[in-house]
């Protein structure tokens, strides 16, 4: 059997459409996932990458167990497709830009600033069903403040 040319080319583009919806709904799965092991939703603009299993969160709101907000900025997340399945942790690498954060409770008695700019912010974790998350990297640059935390 053979295909006439202009086959040969719809199958290449169908194989890129069908890429670019599994990584889409790869990427929105793996927000809903990080919302519910942050326990609390996460807002934004949600941009899909279409080509690797990652997303970009334009313009992100969050507030975490009342300790900081974030008001704005640039979050991108990249995360292992495989991690998406039942019985495996689920990792990600997150890495952040241009944040503006208002701290609250410990946080701001701790550094004495209600809101910090915060430059770029790294973080590699893996969530496991039940319990913390395994942290590997968390570094946060800000003319403000800095911190950096590797696991050896």
């Amino acid at each position: 059997m053979e295909f006439p040319p202009r086959r040969w080319v719809l199958i290449p583009l169908w194989g890129v459409f069908v890429m670019a919806l599994l990584n889409a709904g790869g990427g929105f799965w793996a927000l809903k996932k990080l919302e519910k092991k942050a326990g609390t939703p996460i807002q934004g603009t949600f941009l899909p990458h279409l080509f690797r299993p990652a997303f970009t969160l334009q313009d992100a709101r969050l507030s975490w167990q009342n300790r900081f907000q974030v008001l704005s900025g640039d979050i991108g997340v990249r995360y292992d497709p495989l991690s998406l399945f039942p019985g495996r942790k689920f990792h990600v690498y997150i890495k952040a830009t241009g944040l503006r954060v208002r701290l609250f409770q410990d946080l701001l008695e701790s550094q004495g600033l209600a809101e910090i700019g915060v430059e770029e912010a790294k973080a590699e974790l893996a969530f496991s069903r039940e319990g913390p998350p395994e942290i590997f990297l968390f570094n946060v640059q800000s003319p403000e403040l800095r911190f950096n935390l590797v696991k050896k």
